[in-house]
């Protein structure tokens, strides 16, 4: 009897484990949307990606970002673009850029291709002040 039990308790936390990570697991992101060019790194609370535009001229791809501190106090953020080509493949990264948004601003960040070859992007953000909770 006792080995009954510890299967059928070992079988319903396998169940309510598989459940709870179904649950939990977010669909992926719309393609176009903001958060399929967005990569961030860690929670951030008080920063938010507003607004995310890209235009192709003279054969070079644009980006512009806006960035929202919704806080009112300073937020410090760390960005780079990632550029890929038509086959998904990697042509390149930037530095990472540090950022001070003060309180309640919005900032717009600006980047170019660095080749004709550059088709897609993402926008990778960090910002460790805004990582968990704030004390």
């Amino acid at each position: 009897m006792k080995t009954f039990n510890k299967a059928l308790l070992t079988g319903m936390l396998t169940s309510a484990c598989l459940l709870t990570a179904c649950t939990n697991h977010a669909p992926p992101p719309q393609p176009g949307s903001i958060n399929s060019k967005l990569e961030q790194l860690g929670e951030m609370s008080y920063l938010q990606v507003s607004d995310l535009k890209a235009v192709k001229r003279n054969h070079l791809l644009f980006v512009q970002a806006e960035i929202t501190n919704t806080d009112d106090d300073n937020q410090q953020l760390f960005y780079r673009f990632k550029w890929v080509d038509a086959s998904g493949f990697a042509l390149g990264e930037e530095a990472w850029k540090p950022l001070v948004l003060y309180a309640y601003q919005k900032q717009t960040l600006s980047a170019v291709a660095p080749s004709p070859q550059a088709t897609d992007f993402k926008l990778e953000v960090n910002s460790t002040d805004n990582t968990g909770d704030r004390p």
